[in-house]
């Protein structure tokens, strides 16, 4: 659509004649004709009149214009070329907004399957520790295990089996799985004494957390590739 189209077109929308338009506009309707068929360009102060006669705003006006016509013939009026610049600058903006966000998201991507990958948010890897009993004020901490150092050599075979079946008789195990290394061996205070945990066995678990962070960093990787992919396609204007 050229100028003198929009011109016409709009006029007729408004129902006016050409001396109704041109009266409106405080112009000559011999011009008025040059103008709506493209055989001259208005001054920046007569388009301006035109547009408070069709009582539209610049963007409004220029709505339907295709942008190379707006750049190759309409920017020779002063509002317009400051329009598209405006425009271009805008436009610009966006386009450079729109590359950070994509690029936050392959960030975002590789920062959420790297956690995911390396467990380091939610280790998959628990140590198991063990306690066999409450160890007694005074006894020393692995009594369960060391228990028949603390007879006498010459003590007789009952003393043995006493202490052999008070022991198996203290016995309580307890087990305690942590996802931190607490270390070969830990003491827990207890008010009657305390538990000597050891360590032993340990075991890897699955955490669907770990494979949901995966899961999420591939798709906003894919995301942000797809973004910078089709970048070009959304702001192949932006550069007017």
């Amino acid at each position: 659509m050229t100028l003198g189209e929009q011109l016409k077109k709009l006029r007729n929308a408004k129902e006016m004649s050409q001396p109704d338009l041109a009266n409106l506009a405080g112009i000559e309707q011999s011009y008025l004709s040059k103008l709506e068929n493209d055989k001259s360009m208005p001054s920046n102060d007569i388009f301006r009149k035109l547009l408070t006669a069709f009582e539209l705003s610049l963007a409004q006006f220029l709505a339907g214009f295709d942008k190379n016509y707006l750049v190759t013939q309409l920017s020779q009026i002063p509002d317009i070329e400051l329009w598209l610049k405006q425009q271009q600058k805008s436009q610009m903006l966006n386009q450079r907004r729109y590359l950070y966000l994509c690029s936050t998201m392959i960030v975002i991507a590789l920062t959420l399957f790297y956690a995911g990958q390396s467990k380091i948010l939610f280790p998959e890897l628990q140590f198991k520790y063990y306690s066999e009993g409450v160890v007694l004020v005074g006894e020393p901490k692995d009594i369960f295990d060391d228990w028949q150092k603390l007879i006498p050599r010459n003590a007789g075979v009952n003393i043995y089996d006493k202490k052999k079946i008070e022991m198996t008789q203290r016995q309580d195990m307890k087990y305690i799985l942590s996802t931190q290394f607490l270390g070969q061996q830990f003491v827990k205070s207890l008010p009657e004494g305390l538990r000597l945990f050891s360590r032993g066995s340990d075991q890897m678990i699955a955490n669907p957390v770990n494979a949901w962070l995966r899961v999420a960093g591939v798709f906003f990787f894919v995301m942000g590739i797809m973004g910078f992919i089709l970048e070009r396609r959304l702001y192949k204007t932006a550069y007017l």
